[in-house]
């Protein structure tokens, strides 16, 4: 999946890093694993709000580095979630650049 620069730029971070170790200390298990009554520890962090759905630069950071935004999963869980999200299909790429467009032009042309 092909994201924009500020994205890039926002994961790259050091704030990022050291946000994301501090949520796995404190979340160590899958989060997702424990609701379905299993256990596996938790490798990877997820927006639960991707930074994507932000129109603004100053949206993608706040998204970012919102803590309360943030869940512990296993890779599999994380593969899981953005699949049912859609977020891994083409054609929802392509309407939520659409809607982006539209709600860009709602706040900042109207």
């Amino acid at each position: 999946m092909a994201k924009d620069e500020a994205y890039k730029r926002l994961i790259q971070d050091k704030r990022w890093r050291k946000m994301r170790r501090q949520k796995l200390s404190e979340t160590p298990l899958c989060e997702r694993c424990t609701k379905e009554g299993r256990v596996r520890a938790a490798t990877e962090v997820h927006h639960v709000v991707p930074i994507e759905s932000a129109i603004s630069e100053a949206e993608k950071t706040r998204l970012a580095y919102d803590f309360n935004n943030l869940q512990s999963l296993c890779r599999e869980c994380h593969t899981k979630t953005h699949t049912e999200m859609g977020s891994r299909n083409r054609d929802f790429l392509k309407k939520r650049k659409a809607q982006q467009l539209v709600d860009f032009e709602d706040k900042f042309l109207k």
